[in-house]
């Protein structure tokens, strides 16, 4: 896995597909922070967004790459569909990581906070960047070229799912009590930004530990749902 791992990161540099969602991240980042003086924890739940779409694109350049011809050699290669699946997402995972660090430290160089970033509002910080960078992953996973092989399709509905996930808060407010169950299906991007917006910093222990554990279990499902259909779609 390993070596596949090493042999994604150069396909897709000699590809230049990573170009257009790197390149826009980054320039997210810069223009958002481009007002000094902003609130740490805000700033940081926003970025985190940033991350989950950006990963969900990350996501989709990367499991494009290769041709139906290639990734069947690359299978047997490796002994098994699972191995190759989980070998790219986690090559996109660690693009992801390294956009979060860019995303967190960033703002710490150049001064652009009102006030220092504690240990506990960095470390609450940092890992909701990356459970959203996974959460973006999984939801993007399913929409990809070894699922859809439209480009129409694909890129359409996981903008539909980004945009649907994004007003999560909104449809459920805005449904009717007897369906508001039915936001459970919707993925959690957004449900730790009004805990994050309304946590003081001073103690990890006030923040609510459900709607964390929520991504990762949802982003897991939806990784079982992918290996799952990627072993039917690919025979």
């Amino acid at each position: 896995m390993k070596a596949l791992i090493k042999y994604t990161f150069h396909d897709y540099l000699r590809s230049h597909k990573y170009f257009p969602p790197i390149s826009t991240f980054i320039i997210l980042i810069f223009v958002y922070y481009s007002y000094t003086q902003n609130p740490v924890i805000d700033s940081y739940a926003i970025s985190a967004l940033i991350v989950y779409i950006i990963s969900a694109w990350l996501c989709m350049s990367v499991l494009s790459l290769d041709s139906p011809v290639q990734r069947q050699v690359m299978i047997l290669h490796l002994g098994g569909r699972n191995r190759y699946y989980l070998s790219k997402l986690i090559a996109v995972w660690i693009i992801s990581l390294i956009l979060i660090l860019y995303a967190f430290i960033y703002p710490i160089i150049f001064g652009m906070f009102e006030e220092p970033v504690t240990l506990k509002i960095g470390l609450v910080s940092i890992m909701n960047l990356v459970f959203l960078s996974i959460l973006g992953i999984s939801v993007a996973s399913l929409f990809s070229k070894v699922i859809t092989e439209s480009a129409v399709n694909s890129y359409g509905g996981l903008s539909l799912a980004i945009v649907i996930s994004l007003a999560a808060l909104g449809i459920y407010d805005a449904l009717p009590l007897y369906l508001k169950n039915i936001t459970w299906i919707i993925p959690p991007a957004a449900n730790t930004q009004p805990i994050l917006f309304n946590w003081n910093g001073e103690s990890i222990l006030d923040l609510p530990l459900f709607p964390f554990l929520w991504i990762i279990i949802y982003s897991l499902l939806l990784l079982l749902l992918f290996l799952t259909l990627a072993k039917r779609f690919q025979k």
